[in-house]
């Protein structure tokens, strides 16, 4: 948290993760098309932005689906699945820090 004060901390985790939220929204949507390009971009912001938060979890399963898209290696029901873990993930995230 360094010197951010704990109710600015707090705001920019809720915008993290109402951001987040609605970037898995994004996927599932991307996924009932079969848009890899989309589901991948969206991996990849979240990984980035869940190692800038430290929410390791969330870096490595976004990881994991951004590799899927670019290798395009897995079934749309793996993918559907990774695409949940993340969401129950986030969900997680927010019960603890924000509810």
């Amino acid at each position: 948290m360094g010197d951010i004060p704990a109710d600015e901390w707090k705001k920019l985790i809720k915008f993290f993760i109402d951001t987040a939220e609605e970037k898995v929204n994004q996927m599932k949507k991307a996924l009932e098309t079969k848009d890899l390009k989309v589901i991948q971009l969206y991996a990849h912001q979240l990984k980035g932005s869940g190692e800038a938060f430290g929410f390791q979890e969330i870096t490595e399963i976004s990881e994991l689906i951004e590799q899927k898209c670019i290798l395009d290696s897995c079934s749309d029901d793996e993918l559907c699945k990774m695409i949940q873990k993340l969401s129950d993930t986030i969900e997680k995230f927010k019960s603890r820090y924000i509810n």
